[in-house]
């Protein structure tokens, strides 16, 4: 496996900022290499993949390209009081590493993107508002922040939750996974292949269950949607390295 990591400065953020890419050893010289685009959890940042799971693998074994991004404390979003890392992490960083790295493939169904908690809601955020960018969504402990507890903030004061979604409540809004699968299902004739999975001890068990549900209400063939749930394992590395193995089997399969 080949490790480089990263520093490019980013039109979108108005900053440098880091990602990983791992390549495999031997690539032939007119080859075009699958994209795994992996989005870190809450705390994590572009090394928190390679140090916690078995990515490192992934290249040689799989023969595939894997760009682990970093989104800092922004869950992914185009952000209310912030930055816009969606559409960086959506749109301006594919396109530059493309660029930069002619191997990787810019064909939509050769692009996976997938993450762990924070950023299985990011990779679905990102996946469902990009779907002719990515052929298929891997999002593990993946609830919606819609369905997170709202408590009105007082006067004056900038939570964190204000930060990135605004003071709102946002079910109805592009912030919401479940509101972002019922207008892609409608207004999409371009969707990405969805695998979701949860722990059966996740504390946040509840909230992919509402993610579950809706995707299933809206019975869409086009989303090949699948649920996955390992009893006894919660929110976790072994859990989210077994799932990372059982999406890389899914995307591989025919349909």
């Amino acid at each position: 496996m080949i490790s480089v990591k990263l520093n490019h400065f980013s039109n979108i953020l108005s900053m440098y900022n880091d990602c990983r890419i791992l390549l495999p050893d031997e690539v032939k010289e007119d080859e075009t290499l699958k994209v795994l685009w992996l989005c870190h959890g809450g705390s994590g940042d572009e090394n928190e993949w390679l140090y916690y799971s078995t990515v490192a693998s992934i290249p040689d074994s799989r023969h595939l390209a894997v760009v682990i991004v970093n989104a800092n404390d922004s869950c992914f979003a185009d952000m209310a009081y912030g930055l816009n890392y969606r559409t960086y992490l959506g749109k301006e960083l594919p396109e530059l590493l493309v660029q930069m790295f002619p191997h990787l493939s810019d064909k939509r169904e050769d692009n996976y993107i997938c993450g762990l908690s924070n950023g299985g809601y990011g990779c679905m955020l990102i996946g469902l508002s990009f779907p002719s960018r990515f052929g298929a969504i891997g999002a593990f402990s993946a609830g919606d922040k819609a369905d997170s507890a709202y408590k009105p903030a007082e006067p004056g004061e900038i939570t964190p939750r204000i930060r990135m979604f605004g003071a709102d409540e946002f079910h109805n809004s592009s912030y919401s996974i479940r509101y972002l699968l019922q207008k892609v299902s409608a207004e999409n004739k371009v969707k990405p292949r969805i695998y979701h999975a949860c722990g059966s001890e996740d504390p946040w068990l509840d909230k992919n269950l509402l993610v579950r549900q809706t995707a299933e209400e809206l019975n869409d063939p086009d989303f090949h949607y699948q649920y996955d749930q390992i009893e006894g394992l919660g929110h976790e590395w072994s859990f989210w390295d077994e799932e990372l193995c059982r999406f890389l089997n899914y995307v591989q399969e025919e349909v």
